[in-house]
C-alpha cells in the first residue's frame, strides 16, 4: 500500500518467553533472534507446523523459516516492492493452508504452506469504495479478515475439515459499529483480530482509537470490551493464549516515534466483556515497530515492522525473529 503501508505492520520477528524460559527441542534452547529476509519490510506473521513460521511483505512475498535453526527459503516471490499485496496471515493446521489478507486489492490468498502454491484467491471488498485488508483469524468453520478501512469484517466459510469453496466470491460482509468509519486519511480502524478456542468469540484491535472490540460470531453483535489501564497509543497485531491478550504496540502510531515501542498484556475477564493491563512489555533492543505475533508453546514470536527505516528499507536492512 505504498507508504500507507508503513503504519500497518511490515516486521521483523522477534520472541518473548512468557515464563523465564525459551521454547526447546530436545533441550536445545531456541536462538533469541532468527534473521529473516533483508530489506524485506515484513508484514504479516504465522506459524505452521513444529518450528516452521512464515514472514509475508508488502512487496508480495512470503518467506519461510525455521525459528529453530534459524534457514529459511522464499516460499513466494516478490512481485512489486513499491505496492501493498500482503499483510497478516495465518495457517490452518487441519489442511496446511497459509491464508494471507491481501491489502489494498482487497483480496485474500491461500497457499500450500510446504511448497507456497497458490490454492484459491477471493476478492473480499467488491464494494467499490477503498479498503486495506488487513490481519485474520481461523475458527473451524470461517476465516474472519479485518479491513482497516471499512467498516467491516469479511467472513469466508470452511467445512469442518478445514475445506475452502471454490467460488472466488464467497466471502460475506459483517457490520461492524460506526467507530470503524475512518474518518482519518491515516491508517487503522479494525487491525489485529483473534479468536477464541470455540470460535464464538472474536476480539478485534482498533488501532486509531485503541480500544478493543467483542463480536459474537452467532449474532454479529459488537461490544466494546472496557478495559482497565486504559490501552493506549496505535494497537497493531494481537496474539491470544487462554485468557490473556499480547497487543503489538508499535511506536505511537500514527505520528513521530516519540514513545518506545511496546507489546500490552490484558487479562480478560469471563465474557470477555472488561478486562485489564496487567503489564507492558518493553525491549528497545527487540522491538523495532512491532507489527504482529503468534504463540508457539511458551514463547510469544513479535513481529518488528520497523516503520522508521525507510520504505521500500535499502537492500542490506536487516529483518529478524528474536
Amino acid at each position: 500500500m505504498k507508504r500507507i503501508l508503513l503504519s500497518l505492520t511490515p516486521f521483523a520477528l522477534l520472541v518473548w518467553a512468557l515464563p523465564a524460559t525459551s521454547v526447546s527441542a530436545a533441550d536445545k534452547p531456541f536462538p533469541t533472534r532468527v534473521y529473516t529476509l533483508d530489506a524485506s519490510a515484513s508484514e504479516g506473521f504465522a506459524i505452521g507446523k513444529g518450528s516452521t513460521a512464515y514472514n509475508s511483505s508488502p512487496d508480495g512475498s512470503i518467506y519461510k523459516v525455521d525459528l529453530r535453526s534459524g534457514q529459511g527459503e522464499v516460499l513466494v516471490e516478490v512481485q512489486d516492492p513499491l505496492d501493498c499485496f500482503k499483510l497478516g496471515m495465518r495457517v490452518d493446521d487441519r489442511t496446511n493452508y497459509l491464508f494471507v489478507a491481501g491489502c489494498v486489492y482487497g483480496n485474500a490468498y491461500v497457499y500450500e504452506a510446504d511448497t507456497g502454491a497458490l490454492i484459491m484467491e477471493y476478492q473480499l471488498n467488491t464494494s467499490g469504495e477503498f479498503g486495506i485488508v488487513n490481519d485474520l483469524t481461523i475458527t473451524k468453520d470461517a476465516v474472519y479478515f479485518t479491513d482497516s478501512f471499512r467498516p467491516v469484517l469479511y467472513r469466508l466459510p470452511l467445512s469442518r475439515d478445514g475445506a475452502i469453496p471454490l467460488n472466488a466470491g464467497a466471502a460475506t460482509e459483517i457490520p461492524l459499529p460506526d467507530e470503524f468509519i475512518n474518518n482519518d486519511p491515516f491508517c487503522c480502524t479494525g487491525n489485529g483480530i483473534v479468536s477464541t478456542p470455540n470460535g464464538k468469540t472474536l476480539i478485534i484491535g482498533h488501532s486509531n482509537l485503541a480500544r478493543l472490540y467483542r463480536l459474537d460470531t452467532a449474532s454479529g453483535d459488537v461490544d466494546e470490551i472496557v478495559v482497565d489501564g486504559p490501552l493506549t497509543g496505535f494497537l497493531d497485531g494481537i496474539a491470544m493464549q487462554g485468557d490473556m491478550l499480547y497487543i503489538m504496540t508499535p511506536y505511537d502510531f500514527p505520528g513521530p516515534p516519540v514513545s518506545i515501542d511496546r507489546i500490552q498484556v490484558v487479562e480478560l475477564d469471563k465474557g470477555y466483556l472488561s478486562g485489564a493491563l496487567v503489564k507492558t512489555i518493553t525491549d528497545p533492543s527487540n522491538l523495532d515497530g512491532v507489527a504482529s505475533g503468534a504463540i508457539v508453546g511458551n514463547s510469544l514470536y513479535v513481529n518488528n515492522a520497523r516503520y522508521v527505516v525507510a520504505f521500500p528499507p535499502p537492500p542490506d536492512t536487516p529483518f529478524w525473529v528474536t
